[in-house]
């Protein structure tokens, strides 16, 4: 089992959600975090919450669509840091809506954010990252699984993720550079309820889902962080994602006709 202590952990879209609960999870394993994110009030809150004598905490103002912006950032982080020892890609954004229904230049935020961030930031922190132990970890969804009703847009993008990272990984097999997939189950991450372009009324019925069938978020980083340990390079928490993704590779066709049938129940898209 590896020893995060010390160990120098960059993560995106840490203000929020699942990656604030990661912050304080890496925390609590005496970590060394620089945290990425467009909410620097957000940011500065958690750095005033967790940031002790030994526990160095770095923040930064960083929209991961922009490859300028992520360079920027790995300058100043390099001056601090020699070495990068683990990237979590966790930022994102979600819209629950129709094809025909989501406006062109939403899909193409969707992408830009969730893929192209995770790409550019990839790339630009791998050649800091230490041979032998070093970990990217990249956050998906089950909606990268299955054919969801209302989830073209952020399903793909998640999909895209989940492709560059099965071949980066074979890239990276010999450099000691390990990648992980990571896939949460359903959370209440705020993704919904600060999403734009939804009905009110949908978006509230979409959070009471969340909230009802959702796993706690603390719950679910350290299982994140119990892998990350264990040298996992794939890892799926709870029960529904589980049979969720080997359905998805045994029988995709039976999946998606599961859920064709049944998406009436999912009435808040």
């Amino acid at each position: 089992m590896a020893d995060l202590k010390n160990k120098v952990v960059v993560i995106t879209g840490a203000a929020n959600g699942l990656g604030k609960a990661l912050v304080s999870e890496f925390c609590r394993q005496g970590s060394m975090l620089v945290l990425l994110d467009v909410d620097i009030v957000g940011l500065e809150k958690i750095k005033g919450e967790l940031d002790r004598s030994e526990q160095k905490i770095s923040i930064y103002q960083v929209d991961v669509s922009s490859e300028q912006e992520v360079i920027a950032a790995r300058l100043d982080i390099l001056n601090r840091h020699p070495r990068i020892d683990i990237l979590i890609n966790n930022a994102g954004v979600s819209i629950s809506q129709y094809f025909m229904d989501i406006k062109q230049e939403d899909f193409k935020r969707i992408f830009d954010i969730n893929f192209w961030g995770t790409v550019y930031c990839t790339r630009h922190f791998l050649p800091d990252m230490v041979k032998g132990g070093s970990r990217i970890v990249n956050i998906i969804s089950g909606f990268a699984l299955m054919g969801f009703p209302g989830k073209t847009a952020y399903g793909a993008s998640k999909s895209a993720i989940m492709g560059f990272s099965n071949a980066l990984k074979t890239e990276l097999a010999s450099s000691g550079v390990n990648v992980c997939l990571v896939i949460p189950p359903p959370l209440d991450t705020g993704l919904v309820k600060n999403g734009k372009h939804i009905d009110a009324l949908k978006r509230e019925q979409e959070v009471m889902f969340l909230k009802e069938k959702g796993q706690p978020l603390e719950r679910t980083a350290r299982r994140i962080v119990r892998g990350i340990k264990h040298g996992k390079d794939r890892i799926v928490i709870g029960r529904m994602m589980f049979w969720t993704d080997l359905a998805s590779r045994l029988f995709p066709t039976v999946l998606h006709m599961a859920i064709g049938k049944r998406k009436d129940r999912f009435d808040f898209l």
